[in-house]
Protein backbone atom coordinates (compact mmCIF):
# COMPACT_ATOMS: atom_id res chain seq x y z
CA UNK A 1 0.00 0.00 0.00
CA UNK A 2 0.96 3.83 -0.78
CA UNK A 3 -0.25 6.49 1.23
CA UNK A 4 -1.57 9.95 0.42
CA UNK A 5 -3.64 12.80 1.55
CA UNK A 6 -1.18 13.17 4.35
CA UNK A 7 -1.44 17.16 3.84
CA UNK A 8 -5.35 16.87 4.56
CA UNK A 9 -4.52 15.40 8.07
CA UNK A 10 -5.81 12.01 7.41
CA UNK A 11 -3.38 9.09 6.12
CA UNK A 12 -5.26 7.33 3.39
CA UNK A 13 -4.23 3.72 2.03
CA UNK A 14 -3.94 3.85 -2.13
CA UNK A 15 -4.22 1.48 -4.46
CA UNK A 16 -0.65 -0.07 -5.10
CA UNK A 17 1.46 0.14 -8.46
CA UNK A 18 -0.11 -1.62 -11.65
CA UNK A 19 2.96 -3.99 -11.36
CA UNK A 20 3.04 -6.55 -8.42
CA UNK A 21 6.18 -7.02 -6.48
CA UNK A 22 7.66 -7.65 -3.15
CA UNK A 23 7.89 -4.95 -1.44
CA UNK A 24 11.60 -4.38 0.19
CA UNK A 25 11.70 -4.29 3.95
CA UNK A 26 12.98 -0.71 3.87
CA UNK A 27 9.95 0.77 1.46
CA UNK A 28 7.98 -1.15 4.20
CA UNK A 29 8.84 0.25 7.02
CA UNK A 30 9.06 4.32 5.39
CA UNK A 31 5.83 3.48 4.39
CA UNK A 32 5.06 2.85 8.20
CA UNK A 33 6.88 5.70 9.03
CA UNK A 34 4.52 7.79 6.77
CA UNK A 35 1.49 6.30 8.32
CA UNK A 36 2.77 7.50 11.68
CA UNK A 37 2.94 10.94 10.46
CA UNK A 38 6.61 10.58 11.03
CA UNK A 39 6.64 12.75 7.94
CA UNK A 40 10.40 14.03 8.15
CA UNK A 41 12.19 10.48 8.70
CA UNK A 42 9.92 9.05 5.70
CA UNK A 43 11.67 11.59 3.17
CA UNK A 44 14.74 10.52 4.76
CA UNK A 45 14.04 6.60 4.42
CA UNK A 46 12.82 6.86 1.07
CA UNK A 47 15.76 9.50 -0.34
CA UNK A 48 17.79 6.87 1.31
CA UNK A 49 15.95 3.56 -0.90
CA UNK A 50 16.01 5.95 -4.22
CA UNK A 51 19.63 6.75 -3.91
CA UNK A 52 21.02 3.10 -3.61
CA UNK A 53 18.01 1.91 -6.04
CA UNK A 54 17.98 4.79 -8.47
CA UNK A 55 14.87 4.65 -10.57
CA UNK A 56 12.46 2.92 -7.73
CA UNK A 57 9.26 3.94 -8.12
CA UNK A 58 7.73 3.41 -4.95
CA UNK A 59 10.57 4.99 -2.73
CA UNK A 60 10.04 8.59 -5.81
CA UNK A 61 6.18 8.22 -4.59
CA UNK A 62 7.43 8.02 -1.30
CA UNK A 63 9.49 11.12 -1.41
CA UNK A 64 6.25 12.98 -2.68
CA UNK A 65 3.89 11.58 -0.30
CA UNK A 66 6.15 12.39 2.96
CA UNK A 67 6.63 16.33 1.19
CA UNK A 68 2.91 15.84 0.79
CA UNK A 69 3.05 15.99 4.20
CA UNK A 70 5.42 18.22 5.12
CA UNK A 71 3.36 20.82 2.96
CA UNK A 72 6.18 21.45 0.72
CA UNK A 73 3.76 21.60 -2.22
CA UNK A 74 6.34 22.94 -4.67
CA UNK A 75 8.78 20.01 -3.77
CA UNK A 76 5.83 17.71 -4.06
CA UNK A 77 4.76 18.41 -7.14
CA UNK A 78 8.16 17.97 -8.83
CA UNK A 79 8.41 14.40 -7.54
CA UNK A 80 5.04 13.67 -8.84
CA UNK A 81 5.69 15.12 -12.35
CA UNK A 82 9.10 12.29 -12.16
CA UNK A 83 7.01 9.69 -11.15
CA UNK A 84 4.10 9.98 -13.73
CA UNK A 85 7.28 10.63 -16.14
CA UNK A 86 8.24 7.47 -15.84
CA UNK A 87 5.20 5.77 -15.14
CA UNK A 88 2.28 7.58 -17.13
CA UNK A 89 -0.30 5.25 -15.54
CA UNK A 90 0.38 5.57 -11.86
CA UNK A 91 -2.65 7.06 -10.83
CA UNK A 92 -2.06 7.93 -7.15
CA UNK A 93 0.50 10.51 -7.68
CA UNK A 94 -2.07 12.23 -10.49
CA UNK A 95 -4.44 12.38 -7.51
CA UNK A 96 -2.31 13.48 -5.10
CA UNK A 97 -0.89 15.95 -8.10
CA UNK A 98 -4.48 17.23 -7.99
CA UNK A 99 -4.17 17.73 -4.06
CA UNK A 100 -1.05 19.68 -4.90
CA UNK A 101 -2.49 21.73 -7.74
CA UNK A 102 -5.21 23.04 -5.32
CA UNK A 103 -2.89 23.80 -2.79
CA UNK A 104 -0.95 25.60 -5.16
CA UNK A 105 -3.80 27.43 -6.67
CA UNK A 106 -2.69 26.58 -9.84
CA UNK A 107 -6.28 25.53 -11.33
CA UNK A 108 -5.22 25.29 -15.50
CA UNK A 109 -3.27 22.38 -13.42
CA UNK A 110 -5.44 21.14 -11.65
CA UNK A 111 -7.85 20.93 -14.16
CA UNK A 112 -6.09 19.14 -16.54
CA UNK A 113 -4.80 16.62 -14.03
CA UNK A 114 -8.68 15.71 -13.33
CA UNK A 115 -8.91 15.69 -16.70
CA UNK A 116 -6.68 12.95 -17.20
CA UNK A 117 -8.15 11.11 -14.39
CA UNK A 118 -11.37 11.54 -15.86
CA UNK A 119 -10.42 10.04 -19.29
CA UNK A 120 -8.79 6.91 -17.56
CA UNK A 121 -12.11 6.33 -15.98
CA UNK A 122 -14.13 6.80 -19.16
CA UNK A 123 -11.51 4.34 -20.88
CA UNK A 124 -11.35 1.76 -18.06
CA UNK A 125 -7.65 1.84 -17.58
CA UNK A 126 -6.47 -0.45 -15.49
CA UNK A 127 -5.68 0.16 -11.74
CA UNK A 128 -8.68 2.90 -11.73
CA UNK A 129 -12.27 2.79 -10.97
CA UNK A 130 -15.25 4.85 -11.92
CA UNK A 131 -16.87 4.32 -8.68
CA UNK A 132 -14.40 5.91 -6.52
CA UNK A 133 -14.29 8.95 -4.95
CA UNK A 134 -11.21 11.02 -4.70
CA UNK A 135 -9.83 13.64 -2.43
CA UNK A 136 -8.96 16.77 -4.45
CA UNK A 137 -8.61 19.65 -1.85
CA UNK A 138 -8.74 20.63 1.73
CA UNK A 139 -8.53 24.17 3.62
CA UNK A 140 -9.20 25.50 6.76
CA UNK A 141 -11.81 28.64 7.81
CA UNK A 142 -12.72 30.13 11.04
CA UNK A 143 -10.25 27.33 12.46
CA UNK A 144 -12.67 24.52 10.90
CA UNK A 145 -10.74 21.87 8.46
CA UNK A 146 -12.62 21.09 5.63
CA UNK A 147 -12.09 18.21 3.16
CA UNK A 148 -13.52 17.94 -0.57
CA UNK A 149 -14.35 14.33 -2.46
CA UNK A 150 -15.03 14.57 -5.69
CA UNK A 151 -17.44 11.91 -7.08
CA UNK A 152 -16.72 10.97 -10.19
CA UNK A 153 -20.14 10.00 -11.61
CA UNK A 154 -22.76 11.75 -9.21
CA UNK A 155 -24.05 9.53 -6.47
CA UNK A 156 -26.44 9.17 -3.59
CA UNK A 157 -30.35 10.30 -3.97
CA UNK A 158 -29.32 14.04 -4.52
CA UNK A 159 -27.35 12.95 -7.51
CA UNK A 160 -23.74 14.52 -5.65
CA UNK A 161 -20.87 15.56 -7.53
CA UNK A 162 -18.36 17.22 -4.71
CA UNK A 163 -18.85 16.73 -0.93
CA UNK A 164 -17.14 19.37 1.48
CA UNK A 165 -17.00 17.72 5.18
CA UNK A 166 -16.36 19.63 7.82
CA UNK A 167 -15.07 16.70 10.81
CA UNK A 168 -15.04 18.36 14.76
CA UNK A 169 -12.44 17.31 16.79
CA UNK A 170 -13.57 14.08 17.98
CA UNK A 171 -13.33 12.99 14.18
CA UNK A 172 -16.77 12.72 13.10
CA UNK A 173 -18.18 14.83 10.44
CA UNK A 174 -19.99 17.51 11.93
CA UNK A 175 -21.40 18.91 8.74
CA UNK A 176 -21.25 18.28 5.14
CA UNK A 177 -22.07 20.77 2.09
CA UNK A 178 -22.44 19.35 -1.46
CA UNK A 179 -22.29 20.05 -4.78
CA UNK A 180 -25.63 18.38 -6.28
CA UNK A 181 -28.27 18.12 -8.49
CA UNK A 182 -31.17 21.05 -7.22
CA UNK A 183 -33.95 18.96 -8.69
CA UNK A 184 -32.90 15.33 -7.11
CA UNK A 185 -32.11 17.27 -3.74
CA UNK A 186 -35.45 18.70 -3.46
CA UNK A 187 -36.85 15.24 -4.24
CA UNK A 188 -34.58 13.04 -1.44
CA UNK A 189 -35.40 15.54 0.61
CA UNK A 190 -39.29 15.01 0.46
CA UNK A 191 -39.18 11.14 0.45
CA UNK A 192 -36.58 11.95 4.02
CA UNK A 193 -35.27 14.70 5.63
CA UNK A 194 -31.98 12.57 6.50
CA UNK A 195 -29.92 12.61 3.34
CA UNK A 196 -27.04 10.02 2.98
CA UNK A 197 -24.66 10.07 0.23
CA UNK A 198 -24.14 6.90 -0.95
CA UNK A 199 -23.28 4.65 -3.76
CA UNK A 200 -25.83 4.71 -6.71
CA UNK A 201 -26.34 1.73 -8.47
CA UNK A 202 -27.05 3.07 -11.79
CA UNK A 203 -25.36 5.75 -14.13
CA UNK A 204 -26.30 9.31 -12.45
CA UNK A 205 -28.31 10.97 -15.25
CA UNK A 206 -27.66 14.47 -17.34
CA UNK A 207 -27.95 17.13 -14.48
CA UNK A 208 -29.36 20.35 -15.77
CA UNK A 209 -29.23 22.49 -12.68
CA UNK A 210 -27.24 22.39 -9.46
CA UNK A 211 -27.45 23.57 -5.85
CA UNK A 212 -25.06 23.83 -3.11
CA UNK A 213 -26.96 22.63 -0.03
CA UNK A 214 -25.51 22.91 3.65
CA UNK A 215 -26.68 19.81 5.96
CA UNK A 216 -26.21 19.27 9.80
CA UNK A 217 -27.42 16.88 12.80
CA UNK A 218 -30.16 19.65 13.04
CA UNK A 219 -30.79 21.90 9.70
CA UNK A 220 -30.36 21.73 6.40
CA UNK A 221 -30.48 24.80 3.72
CA UNK A 222 -29.33 26.35 -0.19
CA UNK A 223 -26.03 28.30 -0.24
CA UNK A 224 -26.37 28.77 -3.88
CA UNK A 225 -28.19 27.78 -7.00
CA UNK A 226 -26.37 27.33 -10.33
CA UNK A 227 -29.25 27.06 -12.97
CA UNK A 228 -26.88 27.23 -16.35
CA UNK A 229 -25.32 23.58 -15.27
CA UNK A 230 -22.17 22.26 -13.64
CA UNK A 231 -19.85 25.24 -12.64
CA UNK A 232 -15.87 24.99 -12.26
CA UNK A 233 -14.65 23.59 -8.72
CA UNK A 234 -12.90 26.74 -8.16
CA UNK A 235 -16.22 28.94 -8.26
CA UNK A 236 -17.79 26.57 -6.08
CA UNK A 237 -15.06 26.57 -3.28
CA UNK A 238 -14.88 30.57 -3.72
CA UNK A 239 -18.68 30.42 -3.28
CA UNK A 240 -18.52 27.75 -0.17
CA UNK A 241 -15.53 29.96 1.28
CA UNK A 242 -17.14 33.15 1.09
CA UNK A 243 -20.32 31.72 2.73
CA UNK A 244 -18.50 30.19 5.85
CA UNK A 245 -16.82 33.47 6.80
CA UNK A 246 -19.94 35.50 6.41
CA UNK A 247 -22.37 33.26 8.05
CA UNK A 248 -22.38 31.84 11.75
CA UNK A 249 -21.83 28.27 12.33
CA UNK A 250 -25.32 26.66 11.76
CA UNK A 251 -27.23 25.31 14.28
CA UNK A 252 -26.29 21.59 15.50
CA UNK A 253 -22.46 22.51 14.78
Amino acid sequence: MLFSAAAIGQVVPQAPSTTQKAVPAEIAAARQALAARKFQRAEEMFAGFARSHPGNIDAEEGIGDAELGMHQYLAAEIQYRKVVEQEPEFWIAHENLVIVEAKLGRWGEFDRERALLRDARERGAPGISARESDVIDSFHVRGEHWIVREYFEPVGRSLTRYNFEYFGPDGRVREYVSLESAEAARRALIRSPNVVIGADPTRAPAIKDFALNFYTLKSHGTIKLYPKGEPRYEQVRADLIHWLRTHPAPAGD
